[in-house]
This record gives C-alpha cells, sequence and structure tokens, in this order.
C-alpha cells in the first residue's frame, strides 16, 4: 500500500455521502475501535507472540481501502491516487505487537466501509498489495490536519506468512478524466503456509554483476549495455540469430578440421538409366562364334593361349586391404630360362587437341628407362603425324631415341580392313553435329576414337597398349603369357569396373573378333562416353561366360592405377608435395623404414601409373614422382654413355642397341 492516506469505502457514491455528513466521524471511529487503544501501542507490557499453529483467520469482514479517482469528491490534489485494495488479515506471528486481547476484539465499521458482494462492480482483479509502512508505523498527517491513524493500520500487518486478496482497480482517466467507469482486471495471489515469500527489502536483483561476461553482454543474457542499447526486440534477436549462427559454423568447421586430419572423403556419385541398364547391363549380347575352331585366326597363337601359365595375374579377390594387391603383384617375376619375346607396345596422341610437351615426353623417357629395349619398340598413333614430327620437343628426342620410337599415321580404312568394323568408322577427321552418322568418332576428349584404335591396332600387330598418362615402372614382359585388361579401380563399379588404359591382347585375338563384333551391332557410341571402353569390356566378358569360353585375365588395381583406392594404402597424389605419412608410416623418419622407404619399394612393385589425363598439372618440385623421373633420366644418360664406349651411336646421333 502506498505511504498516504486512504479511505474506507465499499462503494465510491456511499463513501461520499458519509464524508459529507460527517467528515471525520468513521475515521475517529474507526481510529478508536481499530488500532489506536492500548493495545496497539508499543511502549507498554511486552507483546505476545503466537505459534504459527496457534495461527487462524479472523472472522468479520474485510477491511476495505480506497483511493477516490480524480474529479470525485474524495480526491486531494497532491497525492497519488491509483488503486483500491481489499485486504484480508491474517495473524501475525512471531514479531507481531498486536495483543491477544486485541485480536479477540470484533472489528467495528461503518456500513459505508464493508464490501457487499452483490454490488455489480467493474471487472477487477487480483493482485499483491503494495504495502510500504511497516510495521506499527503511523501515516502522514490526515486530511485538514486530522490523523489518518486509522486509515493507516491496515497496513501495519505483519508481512510474513499471510494470505491476502487484493482488488485493484485501474481507472481509464486518460480516456475519459470525468468518468467514475473504470477498467480492471483480475489476478488472485494466493500464498500458502509453505509458499515462498519477500520481505520489503527483498528487489529484483541484476545479474549483470553476477554473470561472467559474455552471458552480460549476450543479448537478453542478464544485463549489460548491448541489450540496454539495442532500440528494438528484432534487433536483439537479429544479433541472436548472427551470433548463433557463427558460433556454429565456427564449430563446424573446426570439427571438420579435426576429422580431416584423419580421414578422406572420397565419394562417386552416378546416375544411370534403367532402361539402359535393363538393355545394356541384364541382357546378354550373342556373340560371333569366333573361338570355334573354324573361326580362328591362322595369326593367332592358339598354342600359347591354351598352354599352362606361370604366373597367376588375377587373385580372385578386389585386394583393397592394407598392402595385399602390391604384395601379390611382386610375386610375378620373370623367368630367367626363357628368352624375351620381342613385344610391340602402342600408344595414340591426338595432335589437333593438346600440343606435345614435356609432360608427353615423361611417357617416352619412362618406357625406355623400364623395358628392354632390344626386345622392345613403341609406336605412337596420331592424326597428324607431321605434326608430331616437327613438334620442337618430340623431334630432337626423337633423333636420338627413334631406334625404339616410331610415329604412324591413323587411317580408319585400312585397320578396319577385314573386320566387323570395315565401313562402320570413317577416316574423315573433324567434329560436328554429324559426327555419328557419317562415323566419325574423333570426339573432343579423344575417347571414342582412342577406345576404336587401340582394338584395331592390338588386331593388326598384337602387343601391349599403353595410354599416353601412363608412366610404366617395370618390364611388362612376365605379364604377356596371358591376355588381359586391368581394374579400374578397387572399389568394383558395378558397370565401369574395367579399363583399357592399359591391355595386352595378341594379334588377331578372338577377344578382340568378339568385340568388333559387338561394337558393330551395336548403336554407335556418343561422343565422349565409354561405350567402346569400359562398358564393352564388362559386356564381353559377361558374354564369354555365358557360352563357357575362358574370358581373358583383368589385372588388380594397383598394378596399373595404385592411385585409386583407399586413403591408407594408396599412392600419394604425385601432384602434391611429399605426404607427411605414407601405409601409416611417418614420411621422413629417422629410421631406414620411413614412408619414403616404403614408397620407393612399393613402385618397384607395381607396372604402371595412371595420371587420368592431368595435363594441365605439373609435378612438384623434388616430389617422389620428379625424383622418379629424374632417376629415368640418368638412367638414359648413362645407356648413352654405354652406346657410345661400344660405337653405338650413328654418324647422325641416334643410339642403336645390339
Amino acid at each position: 500500500m502506498d505511504s498516504q492516506g486512504t479511505w474506507k469505502a465499499s462503494h465510491m457514491k456511499s463513501y461520499a455521502a458519509n464524508r459529507d455528513d460527517n467528515p471525520s466521524s468513521s475515521d475517529a471511529e474507526s481510529s478508536q475501535q481499530g488500532w489506536s487503544g492500548t493495545e496497539w501501542n508499543t511502549a507498554s507490557v511486552p507483546r505476545p507472540s503466537l505459534s504459527s499453529s496457534d495461527e487462524q483467520l479472523l472472522p468479520g469482514p474485510p477491511i476495505i481501502t480506497h483511493t477516490p479517482p480524480q474529479g470525485s469528491e474524495g480526491f486531494l490534489p497532491g497525492i497519488p491516487h491509483r488503486r483500491s485494495t481489499i485486504v484480508r488479515p491474517s495473524l501475525h506471528t512471531s514479531g507481531s505487537n498486536i495483543s491477544l486481547e486485541g485480536l479477540n476484539q470484533p472489528l467495528h465499521r461503518s456500513g459505508s466501509a464493508i464490501l457487499d458482494i452483490d454490488t455489480n462492480g467493474s471487472p477487477s482483479r487480483k493482485s499483491p498489495s503494495p504495502l510500504s509502512n511497516g510495521y506499527a508505523q503511523a501515516g502522514p498527517s490526515g486530511l485538514n490536519g486530522t490523523s489518518s491513524a486509522s486509515a493507516y493500520a491496515s497496513t501495519s500487518y505483519a508481512r510474513s506468512r499471510r494470505k491476502e486478496t487484493e482488488v485493484e482497480i485501474e481507472s481509464e482517466e486518460d480516456e475519459n478524466p470525468d468518468s467514475h467507469s473504470s477498467k480492471s482486471k483480475l489476478k488472485k495471489n494466493s500464498r500458502g503456509r509453505g509458499s515462498s515469500f519477500s520481505l520489503p527489502f527483498h528487489r529484483k536483483r541484476k545479474l549483470s554483476s553476477s554473470l561472467s561476461w559474455p552471458m552480460r553482454w549476450w543479448p537478453g543474457g542478464g544485463g549489460g549495455n548491448l541489450q540496454s542499447n539495442l532500440k528494438s526486440t528484432s534487433t536483439s534477436w537479429s544479433l541472436r540469430s548472427i551470433l548463433t549462427t557463427m558460433l556454429f559454423l565456427g564449430t563446424l568447421l573446426w570439427g571438420f578440421k579435426i576429422w580431416k586430419s584423419k580421414y578422406e572423403i572420397q565419394v562417386e556419385f552416378s546416375v544411370f538409366n534403367k532402361k539402359w541398364i535393363k538393355s545394356e547391363i541384364d541382357s546378354i549380347p550373342n556373340l560371333k562364334g569366333c573361338f570355334l575352331a573354324g573361326n580362328i585366326s591362322p595369326h593367332y597363337n592358339l598354342t600359347k593361349h591354351l598352354q599352362p601359365k606361370r604366373n597367376m595375374l588375377s587373385p580372385g579377390l578386389s585386394l583393397k586391404r592394407g598392402m595385399s594387391c602390391y604384395d601379390f603383384s611382386s610375386t610375378i617375376q620373370p623367368d630367367p630360362s626363357q628368352p624375351l619375346e620381342s613385344l610391340i607396345y602402342h600408344t595414340y596422341w591426338r595432335s589437333d587437341l593438346i600440343p606435345f610437351g614435356s609432360r608427353q615426353l615423361d611417357t617416352l623417357i619412362a618406357f625406355l628407362a623400364t623395358q628392354p629395349l632390344t626386345h622392345s619398340r613403341l609406336v605412337i598413333w596420331t592424326n597428324g603425324k607431321n605434326v608430331l614430327e616437327d613438334n620442337i620437343t618430340l623431334k630432337p628426342f626423337l633423333s636420338k631415341w627413334g631406334e625404339f620410337i616410331e610415329i604412324k599415321q591413323v587411317d580408319m580404312n585400312s585397320l578396319t580392313k577385314n573386320t566387323d568394323l570395315e565401313g562402320v568408322l570413317s577416316s574423315n577427321s573433324g567434329i560436328d553435329s554429324n559426327a555419328v552418322a557419317t562415323g566419325r568418332v574423333f570426339d573432343e576428349k579423344a575417347w571414342v576414337d582412342g577406345d576404336a584404335i587401340r582394338l584395331l591396332v592390338l588386331w593388326h600387330f598384337g602387343g601391349i597398349w599403353l595410354d599416353m598418362d601412363q608412366i610404366l615402372t617395370r618390364d611388362l614382359h612376365p605379364l604377356i603369357e596371358q591376355e588381359w585388361v586391368t581394374q579400374w579401380d578397387c572399389y568394383d563399379k558395378p558397370y565401369y569396373s574395367l579399363n583399357g588404359a592399359l591391355m595386352h591382347f595378341e594379334k588377331h585375338s578372338p577377344y578382340l573378333c568378339e568385340a568388333f563384333y559387338l561394337m558393330s551391332t551395336s548403336p554407335f557410341p556418343k561422343p565422349n562416353t565409354f561405350t567402346w571402353g569400359s562398358h564393352l569390356y564388362s559386356k564381353l566378358h559377361r558374354a564369354l561366360l555365358s557360352k563357357h569360353i575362358k574370358p581373358f585375365g583383368i589385372l588388380p588395381w594397383c598394378f596399373t592405377d595404385p592411385r585409386n583406392c583407399r586413403t591408407d594404402n594408396r599412392f600419394p597424389d604425385p601432384f602434391l608435395k611429399d605426404p607427411e605419412f605414407f601405409s601409416g608410416k611417418k614420411w621422413n623418419s629417422e629410421e631406414n623404414n620411413g614412408g619414403k622407404e616404403e614408397l620407393e619399394e612399393r613402385v618397384g612393385q607395381v607396372w604402371s601409373l595412371h595420371l587420368h589425363n592431368q595435363w594441365s598439372k605439373s609435378f612438384p618440385l623434388n616430389g617422389w614422382i620428379n625424383r622418379l623421373l629424374n632417376g629415368y633420366q640418368d638412367q638414359l644418360e648413362r645407356l648413352e654413355i654405354y652406346a657410345a664406349g661400344k660405337g653405338l651411336v650413328d654418324e647422325d646421333g641416334r643410339i642403336r642397341l645390339e
């Protein structure tokens, strides 16, 4: 309750009427019969106290206090008048200055001071009364110099362990100051014996001093200058959203960095048409019958095909765990008791796509350094022989090593002669929208023409085909006792699991004969597709098995593509700096069995490194692949010195080995 005087009334009009008749009688009567007796005097005998068990509600009507609204007869200027309060007293507990006898006295009030529950009033709400007068504290002087102690007597109730019901009436003075109508809100606050309570000196504590600085600064987190400076709630929430997003992204990036230090993401995603899968994968095509006795070409070495093999090239498993694939590759070794066969290597370069440069020259250097040159020869097939012969990088190289490397022009008419592709492919080069209809296979990536040319040249000459993006690491002669293609990677792709970047077939092989038949009876491939590559090899392999014919071999992934597998066992990226670890070993270890030595050993066990047409990239200086190529270059220099000492160098500088 406020510290100003209050008026006892149940109705506004009744109170005003009584005051007009006797302005001070009701106040005096209330003061004498209420709390002005000797029992209220604190200077008399000690105050008896009641235990909590003796508490009981006083009988009788409630005490009503009221502040008249502005404009009424009871309104006094200069004194705030805002609330009407009805207080139902309860007994004091320890510390009360009321005597037991005084408590037993009935409370006498004038008729105007009793609340009539049948009277229609304005809607009201119940709320705690803001008593502020303290215990047994006299109020300020009453009206016209008259004491208002009786009016303040009801405010001196002890505030601990009490139940109170108050009615608060808020006048709509702003809308109509002369009107006595009011808009009230009803609120009930009833606290039982076990409920919590607040003493008058309790205040809402400021959390800004009790919280740490991040929470004080956070909008809505307990005070602080930031929240007070925000102009609107939307601004606060916008700032909070920004801070939350930044915190989330920072945590996500930090977690990703920790995760990336231990793992590497490798995701491959492909979409295939179900109709295509049903017609090209699930259906088994018919074969021409090239393995029948009457259809096998006399140029084909059938005896070699049927004889027992010294080495097992296909392990039957993917060998994707650990170093098992590399260990299996090391079991294939040359037979010293068997003489070497002359072997032709074939590759292909489109002169109209990328100029021949140092990166392409690395393939030729690796061939000369790893293959026995007395029994090996490399043919570069191209659609522009004159362009390659005049190339500033290739021309001086061929002037020295031209005895072992030869350039040939691709002629589709001659290559397709006496095959099922005769008349299907055109020798005309160039790329246009009518390329499929005219049989032009020279697409933008040299995939269709490259896939067709490799099969045709192997049909006519036999030997080993290698793409120009291959870096040979071992002599391939121990592998030629079988005909084979290679595995694409260690993941066993469902529709493109085979690769022809490195392959071996004999001259006029029945496998190639069946491949030409499938190519001629199938729709012409779209540009830049693997229709005549990986897809053709898989289709032929399934067709051979359906006819109970022994299929061609499949070399494991690490033989030619050791980069394409799990992060814990694949070769490091040759276009990046040396890694910190390889195969779980630190790269530069103080001991002799670190990651660097482990990789050098594994390079000697595989047969080739497939770089997948990454011509725009360069090898880092002193990287592991750069050191490998430098070693090959040193080996060729020693070979030149040997040839010069033996007199095997012609007058024009061409080296001829015996």
